[in-house]
């Protein structure tokens, strides 16, 4: 009350850069959270051939440990691919809802301003 209409869309512009900011977080962590499951994905095949060693690869006796490092580092590789993208998808999911109820507040905020201005 008591501000000229250029004051409040400043107040307005300045609750939406705010808002705004602080809901991006969640985006970054949705994007940041990909990308870890494919450094840990790269992780899982370094672990799995790690274990490989070509010139025993002859030898019956020395095949099991070979096979068990690279399931490991498989595993290792395909749980974190997995946990990284459905931990993706669902920030995106919350990202989204946060921006959507980000706009709402917002245009509430100024709509309630606006009226309260016009009285």
């Amino acid at each position: 009350m008591g501000r000229d209409s250029g004051s409040r869309s400043i107040l307005a512009g300045n609750l939406r850069l705010k808002l705004s900011s602080r809901v991006a977080m969640v985006r970054h962590l949705a994007a940041s959270l990909v990308l870890l499951g494919l450094i840990g994905t790269v992780v899982g095949f370094i672990i799995s051939l790690s274990g490989v060693d070509p010139a025993k690869a002859g030898d019956v006796a020395s095949i099991a440990p070979m096979v068990t490092k690279l399931i490991e580092g498989m595993s290792v590789a395909l749980y974190t691919t997995l946990v990284g993208g459905v931990l993706n998808i669902w920030l995106s999911i919350n990202y989204n809802m946060l921006a959507t109820g980000t706009v709402n507040l917002i245009t509430e905020i100024s709509a309630l301003g606006e009226r309260h201005a016009g009285s």
